[in-house]
């Protein structure tokens, strides 16, 4: 038997702990399931907390923690696919000044969006989550942190720089001439693993789609995204990102007025597979 698949979630909790042994500011606060461990517990025991069954005492302590100088990460994710507990108070551990990770599927509250301060990121890929949870400890930012189930979906990312969170606003999967202009391709636009999995496997079946790949999806860099979109491209399929008025799609066709833009949800009852994404790509050329 082979060695066990890793986890994104498993990605996230070591490269915590790698980032804890680098800067003894981070502090790690989690909802784990009884009986697991976690990778920052092991390292650093003395700056890793089990999130209590009073929450709003939690808020406070963090709130300290926060005023005395450290970069508090707030985690709700399971541990090897099970459930834990949700940090319910998500918007005041932001408000705190602690960054807060929590699974793919729970939707940012509306609120989260008007909150400028905070950065969102839903990372795709070890590379990805890597740099996300570098950023957000280098930062001293609060950031809304997706993090999603299953192995992780590495893209072969062509940005630049050190893995610190210098992530471009848009992640280009084959890369483009800089000035190239609008034209007759659809472009797919992923967002998180889901969404990820979903592009490549289309990719996979038909290599002509364009593909771009969002990581931070707070207001300022879906605006430059849009921007550095609708310069290339006029019609849009985005696949992953929660659904819904404040969705990612519903925000970028408030952003690119003059293109179209589709949605093809990648996971639940409604899940598409990848002919299904190449169908729609296909409707938009017509």
């Amino acid at each position: 038997m082979g060695a066990p698949a890793i986890l994104a979630e498993d990605v996230y909790r070591e490269e915590l702990a790698k980032v804890g042994a680098e800067d003894r500011r981070v502090v790690c606060v989690e909802a784990l399931p009884r009986g697991a461990r976690h990778a920052f517990e092991t390292a650093h025991p003395d700056r890793f907390f089990q999130l209590g069954s009073v929450e709003s005492a939690m808020v406070s302590m963090v709130e300290g923690l926060v005023t005395a100088g450290f970069r508090v990460f707030v985690c709700g994710l399971g541990a090897g696919g099970r459930a834990a507990r949700r940090p319910r108070p998500t918007l005041p551990y932001l408000r705190a000044g602690a960054s807060v990770v929590v699974p793919d599927t729970q939707a940012e509250p509306v609120e989260l969006l008007r909150t400028p301060r905070v950065q969102i990121a839903a990372p795709s890929g070890v590379r990805e989550i890597r740099a996300v949870v570098r950023g957000a400890a280098r930062g001293g930012r609060p950031y809304h942190i997706r993090i999603g189930t299953g192995a992780p979906a590495d893209l072969t990312a062509h940005w630049a720089g050190a893995d610190d969170g210098d992530i471009p606003s848009v992640v280009w999967d084959v890369v483009e001439d800089p000035g190239h202009q609008a034209d007759a391709g659809v472009c797919m636009i992923s967002v998180g693993e889901n969404g990820t999995r979903l592009a490549l496997a289309a990719r996979e079946r038909n290599a002509g789609p364009a593909h771009a790949h969002l990581v931070y999806l707070d207001d300022s860099h879906l605006a430059a995204a849009a921007g550095e979109l609708a310069r290339r491209h006029d019609r849009f399929v985005v696949l992953g990102g929660h659904r819904g008025p404040y969705g990612v799609r519903e925000r970028l066709r408030r952003l690119m007025p003059g293109c179209d833009v589709l949605e093809v949800p990648p996971s639940g009852e409604l899940a598409a597979d990848a002919g299904q994404v190449l169908s729609a790509v296909e409707g938009l050329r017509r």
